[in-house]
This record gives structure tokens, sequence and C-alpha cells, in this order.
């Protein structure tokens, strides 16, 4: 389903009614005037047009216009005809502004990641435009010519008979020429458009919300019969009414969603912006605490910690594991990468048995890969079965996987073999390494269509983020070669759809993958995988990271001087946002629970660039109140800036490196603020600011 967007200036249109979408109208310099249901308004922040509505742009000045086709929206929520969207509940304006303008700048001319951007805009707009009504949403006309008004509240109440001039006139007791002069003059449309137009606007809800019979819809409104009103149907829609329920029934609206755009306009405004951009030492925000919509849950995903085999499972024991590192992670999954128990004796499977009770008593998820169709059986009666009778809680398995990444050849086998572990072992979660599946698959429709079939709890991906979008990009009829890391993940998140991406984890997220997808040659990768884990929450189950590898290129919890790295302050600072509701903000996220505010603030500008983010924070505080902050950057909680490269392969005495580990943290402070100054957050490169103010 083709919907638009154009930047509209010096521009005048007719009184036109909107049918079969939903516009949203958004000045980007001065206000702008139009006609909306008979009333002139001037409009500052945006407007919202919704389906059956009149409306009139009047000479308007860089007015950003987005059509969004009914269809989309129905989609999402089946009791759409009962209610419209007002602007004007829109508590947090400059946030749903920066969710239409920010992804126009950085992908205006792609067409594939127009799918996710047209799904974000219309959940927002369920969220918190939307407005419940008992009855069919009927716009109003708001005019000062009495009989004007008599005539169509009249027509509203009779939407559902027969309307005619000849009809109207009798029961008004006027002549039918003078009726068709009024709505000529006051409303520049005749009466038959005026009925015809409104009664199609609403017939769409019958067609595609209430299932109804194209025969059904004709005799409900009063048309003369089918014909007819499928004439007016295509003259409105551009479809005949049969064309229009097979397109919406077969999914024509969903592969993928398209957005025509008005590209000189859009181009020129954007560099307008980035030209200015480009030319401050600073970037300034302003957040009111008052105007915070907090419309996403920010769900705990996993931390999947790979782990090279069954031997380095016995480093996790009771002292490794009261280390602090783990307090910092929510939901911790061991992922074994080599579990053949040949290599272990008897004192190492006893050892390994109470390391895995004691991990699991702990609260910690343990996946196991299978690699082997042999090493089912030895899981099966040596470790399911053992900790089944062991340990005291019934509910043990559900924190064990078995992760199967078996030849294409097993497939089936592997099927069937889960269906029996489930069956004797219902906890028990099963998951699949999904590589095979993408580089052998055909197409990606195809692809998607046999993973989404498997009948397991997690879907595993084993190559970095390049590969992987590199292959998506050739498995894709809709991906062309130039697009970007990032649109082609967000196809495939999109094509799956968010019941079996909220299976897929991550399991190999590297460096150098994580500047290609944010388009972004800083160092501080740690900045990047903040908005990765912010980005891809609401969509995926977790990513995966070596507990530690020689590989410096891939992200890892500790180095070889067990110092902690980056990636584990990371995880701490987002803490304490999870399973709250958050709004999102470009260059952050916040979360309000009962008794404070939560903020993560970054700046992930490139080095080259030399900017900060300011942020000026609006509050009616009447008294001084605490600002507990954190700050991770080069100085604070980056042990690679503690230890010279040049000693990374020399010996340090243990209790030099305990001295440095106690310093290897974000930097942590305390303040009183006192309630009459301005509250002025800035956030240099490279760095990562948490912070916390009581609610008032």
């Amino acid at each position: 389903m083709i919907s638009s967007l154009s930047i509209r200036s010096h521009y005048t249109t007719e009184l036109t009614r909107c049918i079969n979408k939903v516009i949203i109208l958004l000045p980007l310099g001065k206000p702008c005037k139009i006609n909306l249901n008979g009333s002139i308004m001037r409009i500052e922040n945006g407007v919202i047009i919704n389906n059956a509505d009149l409306y009139q742009m009047i000479d308007v000045q860089d007015l950003l216009e987005l059509d969004i086709r009914l269809p989309l929206f129905i989609e999402k929520d089946a009791c759409l005809s009962h209610s419209f969207f007002d602007f004007n509940q829109i508590r947090y304006v400059e946030q749903f502004k920066n969710l239409i303008l920010q992804k126009l700048q950085n992908n205006a001319q792609d067409k594939n990641l127009m799918n996710y951007y047209i799904s974000n805009i219309i959940e927002f707009l369920l969220k918190e435009a939307k407005v419940t009504l008992q009855y069919n949403y009927l716009p109003p006309l708001y005019t000062k010519h009495p009989l004007v008004y008599r005539l169509t509240q009249y027509i509203q109440k009779n939407i559902y008979d027969t309307l005619t001039t000849k009809q109207v006139s009798k029961t008004f007791f006027i002549s039918q020429s003078y009726i068709s002069i009024l709505f000529s003059k006051i409303l520049t449309m005749n009466f038959k458009q005026y009925i015809s137009s409104l009664k199609i606007a609403l017939s769409v809800f019958d067609l595609i919300q209430d299932n109804k019979a194209i025969h059904d819809v004709a005799t409900k409104y009063k048309f003369m019969n089918v014909s007819t009103y499928s004439k007016h149907f295509k003259h409105y829609i551009g479809v005949p009414p049969k064309r229009y329920i097979y397109q919406f029934r077969k999914g024509y609206f969903n592969d993928p969603y398209q957005i025509a755009i008005n590209e000189p306009n859009l181009s020129k405004y954007f560099s307008d912006i980035y030209y200015y951009s480009r030319n401050q030492t600073e970037i300034p925000y302003t957040l009111n605490l008052a105007d915070l919509s907090f419309n996403q849950r920010f769900h705990d995903t996993f931390m999947v910690i790979r782990i090279d085999n069954l031997q380095d499972l016995l480093k996790f024991n009771y002292n490794a594991i009261q280390n602090n590192i783990y307090s910092n992670f929510s939901k911790v999954n061991f992922l074994i990468k080599n579990t053949d128990f040949v290599y272990l004796n008897d004192l190492d499977t006893q050892q390994l048995f109470d390391t895995i009770k004691y991990l699991i008593t702990q609260g910690y998820d343990l996946t196991f890969k299978i690699t082997t169709l042999n090493l089912v059986q030895t899981f099966d009666y040596h470790v399911l079965k053992v900790l089944k009778e062991t340990l005291n809680t019934k509910n043990c398995l559900e924190q064990i996987t078995l992760l199967f990444e078996l030849e294409t050849s097993s497939i089936k086998d592997m099927q069937c073999l889960i269906k029996r572990l489930n069956h004797q072992f219902p906890l028990l979660k099963t998951g699949i390494v999904i590589d095979p599946f993408i580089e052998y698959g055909h197409n990606l429709t195809h692809i998607i269509k046999k993973i989404n079939a498997l009948q397991v709890d997690y879907f595993y991906i084993n190559h970095d983020l390049i590969t992987f979008g590199n292959l998506i990009s050739k498995k894709s009829t809709y991906s062309k070669s130039e697009n970007t890391l990032k649109q082609n993940i967000a196809l495939f998140l999109h094509k799956m759809g968010i019941k079996h991406s909220k299976k897929l984890i991550f399991a190999k997220i590297t460096h150098n993958a994580l500047k290609v997808y944010f388009n972004n040659e800083t160092d501080a990768t740690h900045i990047l995988l903040s908005e990765l884990l912010i980005e891809l929450n609401q969509y995926i189950a977790g990513f995966g990271y070596a507990y530690y590898t020689d590989d410096k290129e891939h992200f890892m919890l500790i180095n070889h001087h067990q110092s902690v790295m980056p990636i584990v302050h990371v995880y701490s600072l987002l803490k304490p946002f999870l399973n709250n509701q958050v709004a999102l903000l470009s260059y952050g996220i916040i979360a309000k629970t009962k008794n404070h505010y939560h903020f993560l603030l970054f700046n992930n500008q490139s080095n080259q660039t030399h900017k900060y983010v300011e942020v000026n924070i609006n509050h009616n505080f009447s008294n001084d109140f605490p600002v507990f902050t954190r700050l991770l950057n080069r100085d604070h909680g980056m042990v690679s800036q503690l230890v010279p490269h040049k000693l990374n392969q020399k010996y340090i005495n243990p209790a030099i490196l305990k001295q440095i580990n106690n310093t290897n943290y974000p930097l942590a402070k305390l303040n009183m603020h006192a309630h009459k100054e301005p509250m002025v957050l800035t956030v240099s490169n490279s760095s990562l600011l948490y912070f916390m103010i009581p609610i008032k």
C-alpha cells in the first residue's frame, strides 16, 4: 500500500474529503493555516486529518504532509471505526516529531526501511492520539451559516438513508436549487458529492473491518445497486470494492509498506538541517517532564554469555558467581558451545553437575549446543533426568535450553526429536541455529516461512551482523545492493513478524558491525552498543557475547587481565529501565518508576565533530532535590584507558590489577540541585550519562 510524503510550499487546495487514509500535517517552519471540517485553524505543532474529514490547505509554507492508508491502521486495530485521532492528545509532541523526521533524515531514499517507519508511527498514534467513541466517527461541520449547519446535521443523522436534494428540500421546505447553491457556495462542493464521498469513506470500515459483502454494504448506505456503489467507490479510492477487499485479504498492503516521497523538497529541507547542525558546537535539546509520554515497555532481554566448553563452565562456581560483574545483568544465559561429555572424567562430571545445579538455583539459564543427534541421548539420560530428579524445584528445566546446530540433512530427524523431548520434558526449552536456513534458502519469503514453522523457543544467529545482513540482501527480492546493514536487518525483522522475531538471539556482536550498522566510525563502540540494545529491545530476545576471546574484534565481558569491559557497565546503566514504561528519544531513553525518573543520555558523535549534547530539563520542583549521576566515558569505566597497550602482553601483579579494577567503574556522584536554577546536562563525546531524580 503506497503511502506518500510531501513538503508543501505556497500550496493551496480545494476543500476535499479525506477518504481511505489518515493524514499527518507538521509545519516545518512558520505556523500554517488549514480548513478542517469548516473551521479555519492556525497550526503550530501539527494536526491529524481522519478518514471522512473535510480539509483544505490555505497557502501553506514548508508543511510536511504524510498520508498513511487506512487499511494499515485497521490491521492493527479492529475497532477503528469507533474512534478518531486527535493531535492534541499527544502529550510529548517533540517525541512524535522526532519519530517522523529523524528516520526520514537518515533514510529518506530507502523504500524498504519504510515498513518499520510507517508501522512505528501507526503504533504511536494508536497509543497516544486515539480517542474512542461509543459510535462510528462522523466528522462535525463547523459553519456560521445556520441552515447549512442544520442540513449537515440532518445528513449525519440519516447517513444510512436515501438522501437527495428532492427529499431534503421537502423536509426543510426549501427548493432543491437553493440547497445546491448553499453547498457550492459555502462548502465549494455540490450536495451529491458531499453525500457520496461521506458514504464511501464510512463504507471502507464495513468492507475490511466488519467483512460485510459488497451487496450488503451497498444496501446499508442506500445506493441504487451494487454497480452504482462500485462506480462511486472506484471514483474515490481508485479500485473497485471487490479488488480492494482482495488486496486487503491477500496482504497486498503489507509487503512491504512503501512510501512515495516528494524528493526534491525533502532533500533540500534536510540538507538545510544538516548544514545547520554541522556548524554548531553543541546539540541542544529541551525536555519537559510534564509532557513526557511513556508509551513503550523496555523488555528484559537475554545477555547470552558464550563459553567454549563444559570444562570452562566449571569456572563458574560459587566464588566466581559472587563476583559483582553478574549483578549488572538481569537475565543471564550461559551458552556452552562444545558439549561433548567424552572429554570429562568422573570427577569433572560430578563437579559439572554441582555447577549446573548451583547456577540454576541462582536463577541463571544454561544453553547446551547440540551438533550431532547422538548428543541428544547424552543429555536425555545423563543430564536432564539427573537434574529433574536431584533438584528440589520442579521447574528447573525451564532454565535449560538445547540448541540444535545440525546439518540441513538432519532437520527432519531434529524436528521429530524436539517433539519427543517436549513430550518427555514439557518445561525444557529448545532452540535452533538458523544460519543454514538463510544460507541455503532460495528467497527471503520462503526462508522466513520455513523458520517460523519450526516449533522451538529460540532462533539463534551465529553470523556477525555484517555477514547476516549481506545474506539477507542476497535472498531478498525487495532489498537492493546499496541498502544499508540496518535496512536489511529491519526488513528481516519486519517480514518475520513480532511473534517470531521475539525468539531471535544475535549471538555474535562485533565492534566493526556496529560501526557499519550505525554508519559511525567512532571508536567508542560501547555507545553504539547502547543504541543497539535500545533500538532492537522491542523486537528480539537478546544478544550474545564472548566471556573472553583473543579476537579483539568481538565484544567480551572481561579482558585477559580479568578486568571488566565497558559492555558490563552499559548493561548496569540500562538495568533501571528494565520492565518499565519508557520514552525513547534520538539521544537517549527515559523511564518513570514509582518514585523516580531515570534518564540515560548518550553522545554518539564521531571524534572529528567535537560536539556535545546539551539537554535542558524543565521541571516544576518547588524545593531543592537530589540528583544521582553515573558517567561512563574514556576516563571512567573503560579499562583500555587504564592499562597501556604496551603492557597488554606483560605480567602485572595481581594486587595492582585489583586496584585498577576497583577504579574501573562509571563515575558516580550525588548532588543537591537548587530548584530555582536551570537544570542543564552536558554529555561530551563518546559518553553515556545516567541520572536519576525524584518524582515531585
